[in-house]
C-alpha cells in the first residue's frame, strides 16, 4: 500500500496490520461501493456480489453487512480485481477509519 501522504492529511499509512487487524476492514462493511459497467460485469461472475443498477443507471455493489470478496481475516479475496472505488480508499477523511485524525474527520 501507499506511504503516508502528509499532504492528504493522514496520521497513518494504510496496511494490513493497520486495515486488517487493527481497523478490521470498516470500509468493506456496510458501505456502497460504486462501480463503473466494466466493474459491475466483471464482479458479478466471480462471485454471488450483490450487484445493483440505480435508477440513475449507476452500478453498485452493497458490502452489507459485509462485503462477500472479505475473507474471515478481513482480507480482499480479489485484491488484484478490486474496484476502482476500493483501489483509492481512503482519498478523503472517513468515519472510523484510523489513516486520518479524528479531528480532520469531524471537520468536514
Amino acid at each position: 500500500m501507499a506511504g503516508p501522504l502528509t499532504v492528504q492529511g493522514w496520521v497513518r499509512p494504510p496496511s494490513l496490520a493497520l486495515c486488517a487487524d487493527e481497523c478490521g476492514a470498516k470500509c468493506c462493511k456496510n458501505r456502497l461501493v460504486l462501480l463503473t459497467p466494466g466493474e459491475a460485469t466483471r464482479l458479478s461472475s466471480m462471485g454471488h456480489a450483490p450487484i445493483t443498477q440505480g435508477t440513475n443507471g449507476r452500478w453498485a455493489m452493497l458490502t452489507i453487512p459485509t462485503c462477500v470478496f472479505l475473507t474471515t481475516e478481513n482480507l480482499c479475496r480479489i485484491y488484484a480485481e478490486r474496484p476502482e472505488a476500493c483501489r483509492v480508499f481512503p482519498q478523503r477523511p472517513a468515519s472510523g477509519c484510523l489513516v486520518w485524525p479524528k479531528d480532520l474527520v469531524h471537520a468536514r
